[in-house]
């Protein structure tokens, strides 16, 4: 039997919805559609399914008093909507509400959204089916990704083995699949080796043999000289005991001479040993190392002449190797079903501070200089949001509930705890921006006021600052993202960079990866906030302030520090 029911009538039940006192879920339910719902289900129409999960949605829709039976109606729009391919949108659509409204079972609902995805290609035909199997995968390698953050490598694994026959018939992230695919089964395969490794160590600290696989697991592999300088003995090989500390270091801290070593050592010595899981971080670091050499050796001699040639046979073999367009976004599970999105940034220079003439200008801003960026690094597509906070520390400073506002009245001391903590959670390093990355980012390429260009009138499309905010702060991401995918750079809150204050630190630049002095009694925020001017919304707009003091409109966004390869 096919069930129909009157527009009229469909409006009566949502009008009664504001008169009703609400008690129990189930029971709202029941009262409200549970003699309809018997009937849909005796019919065994999945028209009838597609037809009644609408109605559900829109009653849902509708409930904005009684959330608890709002989040009963959505559970069951996805009940009878994943049926068939008809009902497939209205019950994705009320997954992604429920992912919302349930971000505790946010893996539970990434779960039914991949189902619900994948009945609806299954069950699609025609000449849509492509577009269909494009969403499908989609939704897959997000689930996958998921899975991966949560440290379930295995299931991620299975879960992308599903899409390479949907990919293959698509022509659609085919290689993005496989990819992932491929560096999991390594990792896995990878892991239970170092444990393996780590036992026979453990059992025998004098094996240099197993030692020396260790160290260079963790330089070639996983990108972590750190842990393998700390595995370093007496009596092992001496190119390994010399080269291991210096790739430990920041590539700003070491001389040409340290630079060209390392760049020679991880070309030439180590990317014939790596697997090929590991070609990817061998061959990023020699980059990094031979470009670091190339920017302090200014002569034109012949060890220019070689660093220049090393340098375009790398750059070749990373092409090759396809490493930088699969990982534009790093995305943190930050637990809680709480995510954190990250961009990759370039490498690059641009012109840092701002000119004389430019309208609003402060004394601290010049002269303008050029800085370059000598390595990628992912930062934040929004800033820190409450619900974030919450996921990493288990509280947060602000006044507002609101899970997607940015976190407010942070100290300088508060944003490094987060980072610290968000550092051991993910086993990524991830710290404060400094105020040339901020400025780099922000600017996105262009050379104007802000990073949209010099119209004050536009500054709403992209920001919340004093004359549209309200008082108030807003959820992250709602204006005009700039160039680089970074929403809310002039304003909302203000962010924390890791450089100290020095008024005139401009006039002294250090022309790549600036650090800020090294002391100071001061921090610096960077960006507009829902209480900031215009004027204080501008790229080079600086404002510094004590670390430990924090204020209304004062908040962060982080950076990730990339591995070798850009990963």
């Amino acid at each position: 039997m096919r069930m129909t029911r009157s527009v009229a009538a469909a409006g009566c039940v949502l009008a009664l919805l504001a008169g009703i006192v609400f008690a129990d879920a189930k029971s709202d339910y029941e009262m409200l559609f549970g003699d309809e719902a018997k009937k849909v289900l005796a019919s065994k129409s999945t028209a009838d399914d597609a037809a009644f999960a609408k109605r559900l949605l829109d009653a849902a829709k509708a409930l904005t008093d009684t959330p608890k039976t709002q989040v009963f109606i959505y559970e069951k729009v996805v009940q009878f909507g994943g049926k068939d391919a008809a009902g497939a949108p209205h019950a994705l659509e009320a997954i992604g509400i429920l992912i919302k409204a349930q971000p505790e079972q946010q893996a539970k609902w990434q779960e039914a959204k991949l189902n619900v995805a994948e009945k609806q290609y299954q069950m699609s035909r025609g000449a849509n089916r492509k577009e269909v199997a494009k969403a499908y995968l989609d939704v897959l390698i997000e689930t996958a990704e998921a899975k991966a953050a949560a440290g379930n490598a295995k299931e991620a694994v299975e879960v992308y083995r599903k899409g390479v026959p949907v990919a293959i018939y698509a022509a659609y992230k085919l290689s993005e699949i496989r990819d992932s695919m491929r560096d999991l089964v390594g990792a896995l395969a990878g892991e239970a080796e170092r444990e393996k490794l780590m036992k026979k160590l453990a059992a025998d600290p004098k094996d240099t043999k197993t030692r020396e696989k260790l160290i260079l697991i963790y330089v070639m592999e996983l990108d972590d000289p750190a842990k393998a300088a700390s595995l370093l003995a007496t009596g092992m090989d001496q190119k390994l005991r010399q080269c291991v500390p210096l790739a430990a270091k920041k590539p700003a801290d070491l001389t040409e001479a340290a630079c060209m070593q390392l760049g020679q050592w991880y070309h030439k010595t180590l990317l014939e040993k790596a697997p090929r899981a590991g070609k990817a971080v061998v061959l990023g670091r020699a980059k990094i190392y031979y470009e670091r050499y190339l920017s302090l050796h200014t002569k034109r001699d012949m060890g220019r002449y070689m660093a220049s040639a090393a340098l375009v046979e790398v750059n070749k073999d990373l092409k090759k190797l396809g490493v930088a367009p699969s990982h534009k976004f790093l995305t943190l599970d930050l637990g809680k079903g709480v995510t954190m999105k990250l961009v990759l940034i370039p490498a690059g220079s641009f012109m840092m501070g701002s000119p004389e003439s430019e309208k609003g200008r402060r004394g601290d801003e010049g002269p303008q200089h050029k800085v370059t960026i000598s390595k990628p690094f992912y930062m934040g597509i929004t800033e820190v949001t409450k619900e974030q906070c919450v996921a990493v520390l288990g509280e947060h400073t602000s006044n507002s509930k609101r899970a997607k506002i940015p976190v407010e009245r942070v100290s300088w001391n508060n944003a490094v705890g987060f980072c610290k903590k968000l550092s051991a959670k993910t086993r990524r390093t991830v710290r404060l921006p400094t105020e040339g990355e901020w400025e780099y980012a922000c600017r996105a390429g262009t050379k104007t006021v802000f990073c949209f260009g010099d119209d004050e009138k536009e500054l709403g499309d992209y920001a919340w600052h004093s004359a549209n905010s309200g008082g108030k702060a807003h959820p992250v991401g709602q204006k005009k993202p700039n160039a680089w995918g970074l929403y809310d750079m002039h304003g909302n809150v203000r962010e924390w960079c890791q450089d100290w204050y020095d008024e005139r630190y401009y006039a002294k630049p250090r022309a790549i990866d600036p650090q800020g002095p090294t002391l100071g009694t001061r921090r610096v925020l960077r960006g507009g906030g829902w209480l900031a001017g215009i004027h204080s919304c501008r790229s080079g707009s600086r404002f510094p302030q004590p670390p430990g003091a924090a204020f209304a409109d004062w908040g962060l966004r982080v950076v990730v520090e990339t591995r070798a390869g850009g990963r």
